[in-house]
Order: C-alpha cells, then structure tokens, then sequence
C-alpha cells in the first residue's frame, strides 16, 4: 500500500468505505464528517462545490481498521515490532502537476475546512511538514496544524521536536526556513509522522519498519527536502520567521478550543498535486483523530502494564474521551494488586481516568460499566485521587500538561462481599435466532 487510493481501494473491497456522491459545500462537510463518524465507515465525500477534488475524512474510525491492515489478530504487537525496524527510502521519479501560488489563493484550489463554530479560520489538521536541519542535514517531520490567513499564507503550530529545534535554528540565523507539506497519505505513514524518531532517524524509515518495505520518496521542487512520492498534495515553500501571530482558536480533540500564543507564517509558493487529488480532512472531535491516539497508547499499554500485571483481561479506551478513560477487565485478584494497577495505569500522562472491572462486565459496554460501578464500588474505600500528576496537554484542566488530579474506580467484587450477579435464564439458541432473523429489521440485525 503506497498511497491514500490505495487505502480507500482497500478498505472499500472489506465494506468500510462509505462513498458519499451527492454534491456537498465545504461549509457542510465538518457536521457531516460529525455525524457520519459513528457509522465506523472511511468516509468519501466525491464531489466538494467550487472544487476539483474529492474529499476523504474518518480514514481510521476504529482500531479493527488495524488488524485488516497489519492483516493480524494483534495489530498492536505488530506495531510494536514494527517500530522497531527501519527500511531505507526508495527515490522515484516526481511526476505531478504544479501551480505557482504566488499572487493566489490556496482556498480556490483546497477545501480547507473551518471545524468549530468559534474557530478562527479555516484550518488544515493533516499537514506533514517536512524541513531539513540547516546542521544535521536530516530532515525533520511531524504533524502541524495550519491556520489559513489569507491568500498563499497558512500559519504552522511548529511546537513539538524535531521542527521546532529546526525552527529555532533558522530562526537564531534571521533566515527563512525552506518548507514542504505533504496532505493525503495512507493511515501507516500518517500514524509514523507522530511517532517519536530517535535521533539522526527518518520518520519515513519509521514507516518503511511498519510497512516492511522502503518508502518511495520524491525531490521537492525548492528546497532539498524528500517527500512521500504517493501523496495526493504538496505545498512548498518556506516559514517566513519575521511573522509571527497569534494562532487559533482551534476546536481540539478534548472538545474545546485551544489557542496557541504565536506560531510562524508559512508562504506557499507551489501547489502540486496528483491528477484528480484527494484531499484528506481530519475533524479533531470524530473518531479518526481518537483512534490515532489510542491504538499508539494501547499498544505501548499493553506491552508494559500487562507484563506487570498478568492478571488483566483486556483494556479498553473509551471512545472519544483522547485516550484519558481506560476500562481495565480483569481475572480474579487481590484487592491490593487491583489498586497498584490503578497506581500503575495513571502514571501514565495520557490516562485521567481508569475503571477496575471483573471479567463479567463487557468493558466495550458503558451500560454495564455504569451498573458495575453502581453496585460493586463502595465510594469510601474504592475510588483513588491522585494529585498533581502529568497530564496531557491537551486537557482543558491542565496548564502544559502538569499537575492533573487523576481518578481511578475498583468497580470489581474482588475481596468484597456480593450477591451472585443474576442472569437472564438461557432458552433455545436455536429458537431465538430464528424468532430475532424473521423479525428482521435493523434493530433486530443488531441483536444478532
């Protein structure tokens, strides 16, 4: 797979891929992409009013969409292994077509959406930026968002490492930094570009690890920077390091809006792109961004807590809570053991929250998580506050991350007095299933 028409190929072969060929406006398409989300389809949106491409969104809405592309029962040990390798870059020759941007408007050729209702402005939340450290020579990559100011000028929240440290190089010398940013790639090589390289390695080697093959790479245009050869869109240029603004607010993935103080300019000079390109749209609150986040957070999870406590079932992420609510099933234990888990779990700066459950209660069912906490918890001796620890940044409690009050739940019988959990006395299977399918009808289809 070395593309995102690749991606879409293959998951619409598996029915995952929801095609929508209705024409729809770019200011219709967030409150789409929000309420299509929970279909748990890849979401393709053919026809964008005003505009030459096709828009697709939602490339990753569960962590099922994993095991079909590792092709494996345990895409988290695959990932785990996977990052582990490198695979060289593969050079290929650049054939696309290009636009002078100078003196135009990057929003007449891409349907960059404005999210949120307070935002603002229309941002693009898929941009692999890519530059090359003036020292080093090694070019640095990671995911950056980008607040449209008007005409060929996005602004770039350059705040994490490696282009940060590469920004502040250029920055130190007074001059511009050379910059491309590649948007529409498959789920494998977007996932790499968030990872953490270690130093002198390539994100694009990272992929190539995960993929079990080189990445095939193009020469930008104006600048010696290589990119993904098969994504759909280039934009190059350079950040203009004299301006400086501030940037957003931007709804983020906690579901409130963030402002970042200031972020640089960057002035596209050339568009490229594929024939017919894709454009890749990312809404923060859908479930794309969620499942990003907590399939990278499980794998890591479930490779260092399991181990140290064997006891546990399965883990599972609440959807839509950014990797903060973790469901932990587990085996018999000792009630002791069950709260140096909880202690364990929340050491960690992604988790805020962690509910303890017996392997009775499904923990992909909130219903039954909610009953178990109801009645299996006692308030005084099972709930744990921990103060002052790491958080996310991203939490709207947190000031950088630091300092968060954390919570966990014992909501399991382990070591208490219970009644027998009462179940529903079991008829014919047989039977049933015959009754439910001549029902018909979608909510009966759920049942079985």
């Amino acid at each position: 797979m070395d593309s995102l028409r690749d991606y879409l190929a293959f998951v619409k072969k598996r029915d995952l891929l929801l095609e929508v060929e209705e024409q729809v406006t770019r200011e219709d398409v967030p409150e789409l992409i929000e309420r299509l989300s929970d279909t748990r389809k890849v979401l393709l949106f053919k026809r964008v009013k005003g505009y030459s491409c096709s828009l697709a969104a939602n490339l990753v809405p569960s962590h099922e969409v994993f095991r079909h592309l590792f092709d494996t029962d345990n895409p988290y040990q695959y990932f785990l292994a996977g990052i582990k390798k490198t695979a060289k870059k593969v050079l290929v020759k650049r054939t696309l077509e290009t636009v002078s941007l100078k003196g135009k408007d990057l929003l007449d050729f891409l349907p960059i959406l404005k999210h949120y209702e307070k935002d603002s402005a229309p941002f693009i939340t898929t941009s692999l930026a890519a530059a090359r450290d003036p020292i080093t020579g090694i070019v640095g990559r990671g995911i950056h968002r980008m607040e449209y100011r008007g005409k060929n000028r996005m602004g770039m929240a350059i705040i994490n490492p490696p282009l940060v440290d590469i920004y502040k190089k250029h920055k130190a010398k007074g001059e511009r930094m050379p910059i491309t940013v590649t948007i529409g790639v498959d789920p494998i090589l977007f996932l790499s570009m968030a990872l953490k390289a270690q130093p002198g390695t390539d994100k694009l080697e990272l992929a190539g690890g995960l993929k079990g093959k080189g990445i095939k790479v193009a020469q930008s245009l104006d600048a010696p920077i290589d990119v993904p050869a098969g994504a759909e869109i280039y934009l190059e240029g350079y950040i203009d390091t004299a301006d400086v603004r501030r940037d957003g607010p931007l709804g983020e993935i906690s579901g409130y809006y963030m402002v970042n103080k200031e972020s640089p300019t960057m002035v596209v000079n050339r568009l490229s792109y594929q024939a017919s390109p894709i454009y890749h749209a990312l809404l923060p609150t859908s479930l794309e961004g969620d499942t990003y986040l907590t399939f990278v957070s499980q794998a890591l999870i479930e490779e260092t807590v399991k181990k140290q406590f064997p006891f546990i079932k399965e883990i599972t992420f609440v959807q839509k809570t950014f990797g903060s609510c973790v469901i932990v099933s587990i085996h018999p234990a000792d009630r002791s053991k069950i709260r140096n888990l909880i202690l364990a779990m929340l050491a960690s700066p992604m988790i805020k929250k962690v509910v303890v459950v017996d392997e009775d209660v499904d923990p992909a069912d909130l219903r039954q998580i909610e009953w178990s906490i109801s009645t299996r918890c006692l308030a005084d001796k099972d709930i744990v506050i921990v103060e002052g620890l790491q958080g996310q940044a991203i939490d709207p409690q947190a000031e950088h991350g630091l300092g968060v009050a954390k919570m966990g739940i014992d909501a399991t019988t382990q070591g208490k007095a219970f009644e027998e959990k009462a179940r529903v006395a079991s008829g014919n299977h047989r039977n049933i299933e015959r009754i439910l399918k001549s029902l018909g009808g979608a909510v009966c289809a759920e049942l079985l």
